[in-house]
């Protein structure tokens, strides 16, 4: 059995599996990336740290008025468990890290049509800085659950999961459904069994694509955050099946060796077809969920697999975490092309995290628990304010920076209201109904 009291030596290969993923041909590409984010970081960092601190201040400035308020609204930050409020503030500094990176693409896609960040390796890193932890996350929580209980009772988990994340799905992207066909003045462009084959992906969490619904451009007005549901649907669906590699320590080099064959077949078989077709679209979503099998959601499994054994090695860091942490985080950052071997460095960041650092308490404040309470909902409803933003301003046109800055604060302030008022009215609730789901048979 893997327990998290101690690293058994058939784990290494996972975790080297983790690591070459991570390590390939980053080496030189990270020397060479310093002195490029020399030249082009400008004042990048300036501008993330005020879009942090006016997420912060609005989630500061809600907690007063909730304060005032009281009943529903006096407990809303308080994390299921202390040990993992540090957790909960690291959703809200990743989900707001995605926020951040759509609204400097909305820019440039105003300004040229180009949906990118310009030059700006900073903001360009801060969607997958966000993204792959979210999976380590995923990975590391329900890993821990497999090493404790064994297996997983399909029925009541997939209705639990179903009901935590449907609900508060369903209204956002019917919301940005709505959106698109009201500027399209609710006239009927298409067949309407091509309307109702265009919707069935968006029923199925992306599952399957993210179509244009009566040539409204969904996937533009989300921001296309909602592959990673699709995969996080993948991961759920794969649990059952994972449950054997947490039986006995060996498996998981069975399981290291079954992922990256899938990922290299996958990519293969994308390859060798000459047109896209229904079949290199499946391979590429396979590749995609083989790729995040090892080093997303694997990365968080490999630290709840270790967990013991990090406490164990890393209680000599403890003055030291938070600076580890930190450093892991800037070098992702600002470094260009540092892609595989950022994602080690966010890994190891992440098992600090999981140790107790953080980041020199930035993550246990009030403030930053609100925005990691109101992440999902916040995650799914920033593109929709910000696309209902550029279309109250007449339209795709070029904007002057300083106005811009001033609409992204409004925007910002719109998402913090509306992401608190549904996970209040909606995500609450039906988190209360998950738990009971879940919560296993004495």
């Amino acid at each position: 059995m893997v327990v998290a009291g101690g690293l058994h030596r058939n784990c290494r290969p996972v975790y080297c599996m983790v690591v070459c993923a991570g390590a390939t041909n980053a080496g030189k590409q990270g020397v060479r990336g310093v002195s490029e984010a020399l030249s082009q970081f400008a004042y990048d960092p300036l501008l993330a740290l005020l879009f942090l601190a006016l997420a912060l201040g609005g989630a500061r400035a809600l907690l007063l008025l909730f304060g005032k308020l009281g009943g529903r609204f006096a407990d809303v930050v308080g994390p299921s468990s202390q040990k993992l409020a540090s957790l909960q503030g690291l959703r809200g500094v990743l989900a707001f890290s995605v926020v951040a990176h759509h609204a400097c693409c909305w820019y440039f896609y105003s300004q040229s049509g180009v949906w990118w960040t310009g030059r700006s390796v900073l903001f360009d890193h801060l969607a997958d800085f966000g993204v792959i932890q979210f999976f380590y996350l995923s990975g590391f929580l329900f890993w821990r659950k497999l090493i404790k209980r064994g297996r997983v009772p399909a029925g009541n988990f997939y209705l639990s999961r179903f009901i935590r994340i449907g609900p508060v799905y369903y209204v956002a992207v019917s919301a940005a459904i709505g959106l698109g066909l009201a500027f399209s003045g609710f006239q009927l462009q298409v067949p309407a069994w091509s309307l109702m084959t265009s919707l069935l992906p968006w029923l199925l969490f992306s599952i399957g694509g993210r179509p244009e619904v009566n040539h409204a451009d969904i996937l533009r007005i989300t921001c296309g955050v909602t592959w990673t549901l699709a995969l996080e649907w993948l991961f759920y669906l794969s649990l059952p099946f994972l449950a054997w590699f947490a039986r006995r320590a060996w498996r998981l080099v069975v399981y290291a060796a079954a992922f990256g064959a899938l990922f290299l077949l996958s990519r293969h078989l994308r390859g060798a077809m000459a047109a896209p077709t229904g079949l290199c679209a499946a391979a590429s979503m396979a590749a995609e969920y083989a790729k995040f099998m090892l080093i997303g959601f694997g990365g968080g499994m490999l630290v709840a697999a270790t967990e013991g054994t990090l406490r164990e090695r890393l209680r000599s860091l403890d003055r030291s975490r938070n600076w580890i942490v930190l450093a892991c985080y800037v070098a992702y950052l600002v470094i260009p092309g540092i892609a595989g071997l950022g994602q080690v460095l966010l890994l190891v960041a992440f098992a600090l995290l999981v140790q107790g650092a953080d980041l020199f308490g930035i993550l246990v404040r009030p403030s930053t628990l609100l925005l990691g309470a109101i992440s999902y909902p916040a995650y799914l409803v920033h593109g929709i304010v910000f696309y209902a933003a550029m279309r109250l301003r007449g339209g795709m046109q070029a904007v002057p920076a300083g106005s811009y800055m001033a609409e992204t604060a409004a925007c910002l302030a719109a998402i913090l209201l509306v992401a608190t008022a549904m996970h209040l009215f909606v995500e609450r609730p039906t988190m209360a109904l998950s738990e009971r789901i879940a919560r296993p048979e004495h």
